[in-house]
């Protein structure tokens, strides 16, 4: 009888979050991992070092879980435990709606539904930050009806954030609609109008957030990325600056290029935060410093690695190392603060180069490519085909036109 294989991580979705968790795996155990998806995403066409799954409606939870299911019960017969890595927001609230049939199967475990409920929108997540104390934007919370009539009691003045109350849920990313953008950066209320008056044509219903802007740069941002055990310690803290962000409309507030960064204050309170809660597994958090306050405030919490957590794994820090030492091998290490000096990219260098508009940043990390102590998710040598690099270099090539089009400083 053939000895079964110590582990195998099965991974939702195909972007750039899903390829960064594989490669963190193939890096540290040469391990293929398998991805489950509805579509295969350029960032994981032409890749070794994954196993695709594709599956028609993979998105909807029925065909989702069961499906998930059905590939852990044929894993199972050739490894010895399972790891399963959600790459999106509803994929984890899948897992946390059928929480107790997926525990049968893999060893990791998943936040209950009752705890994603908390933080699932922007709404009520701040409703668990003033419970505990952290400090957020002056924000609107604004139901359909009101999109337009709230203009009339702003307790802050234009220029204002407005998004979804999760960007990132099922209902708002299958939602179409004239000018629609991740996060909207509004000026005056004629352009407030305009974009709500497209919104409404729209099929989406939820809720919006309408956030006093907190003035400075894509550098004055802070991004935080955690991992916490089986048991709700926090094994992992890992700090990073964004240098600049992506400004292409679907993708507007997602991160470009991060370098590392080191605050004990926001980690001491972050850690307090997540231990009290009992939260397990990967978590992220976004926040900006506020000049006015002289303190960082967050933005949101995300029940999940971030798309741009593979700066951690960069930095030298494998999240996939955590995960499989504490969920197959049962360690119990101290917990780790990273503290490194590397930066990662996802756009060419020359944007950087371009649209960087705070000179230390710039300075530093120019020093950084130098040095050559950078790192690309999607370039990976141990995983290098004709076709992949070609498919890779047109997708980071699109990149310099979307910045020619969209750019604009939040100066």
């Amino acid at each position: 009888m053939q000895n079964k294989q110590p582990f195998l991580p099965i991974i939702l979705g195909s972007d750039e979050n899903a390829y960064g968790i594989a490669r963190a795996f193939h890096e540290k155990y040469n391990i293929v991992s398998t991805i489950m998806c509805r579509l295969v995403y350029a960032q994981c066409k032409y890749s070794k070092i994954i196993e695709v799954i594709q599956i028609d409606k993979f998105d909807e939870e029925n065909i989702c879980i069961e499906n998930i299911v059905k590939v852990a019960e044929n894993k199972l017969k050739d490894y010895e435990k399972l790891i399963l890595v959600p790459c999106s927001d509803y994929y984890l609230e899948y897992i946390a709606k059928n929480k107790d049939i997926l525990e049968k199967y893999f060893c990791n475990k998943f936040i209950s539904y009752d705890l994603l409920q908390k933080f699932v929108t922007k709404e009520k997540f701040y409703e668990i930050c003033e419970e505990y104390k952290l400090p957020y934007p002056k924000t609107l919370v604004c139901e359909k009806k009101d999109r337009l009539n709230i203009l009339n009691s702003l307790p802050f003045d234009f220029p204002v954030i407005v998004k979804a109350t999760n960007s990132n849920s099922y209902d708002y990313l299958h939602s179409s609609f004239e000018g629609k953008k991740k996060v909207f950066f509004v000026n005056t209320k004629q352009e407030y109008t305009e974009i709500i008056n497209n919104m409404n044509k729209s099929d989406y219903d939820g809720n919006l957030i309408i956030q006093e802007f907190i003035t400075g740069d894509d550098t004055t941002q802070r991004t935080l990325n955690c991992y916490s055990d089986n048991n709700g310690k926090v094994k992992l803290m890992c700090f990073g600056q964004p240098v600049i962000e992506d400004y292409a409309p679907l993708q507007l507030g997602n991160y470009a290029a991060i370098m590392t960064d080191y605050n004990q204050e926001v980690f001491d309170k972050i850690k307090f935060f997540l231990e009290e809660i009992k939260y397990v597994g990967f978590v992220n958090f976004d926040m900006k410093f506020d000049k006015k306050s002289g303190e960082y405030k967050l933005y949101d919490l995300n029940p999940r690695q971030g798309r741009s957590s593979f700066f951690v794994t960069a930095a030298g820090y494998n999240l996939a190392g955590f995960l499989v030492d504490n969920c197959v091998y049962e360690k119990n290490p101290d917990i780790i603060y990273a503290k490194t000096d590397r930066l990662w990219l996802s756009i060419p260098k020359k944007i950087i180069y371009k649209y960087v508009e705070n000179p230390e940043v710039l300075e530093r990390a120019k020093r950084l490519i130098k040095e050559k102590k950078y790192s690309y998710t999607l370039l990976y040598g141990k995983d290098f085909s004709f076709m992949r690099y070609f498919w890779i270099k047109r997708y980071y090539g699109k990149h310099i036109q979307n910045y020619k089009k969209y750019f604009f400083s939040k100066t």
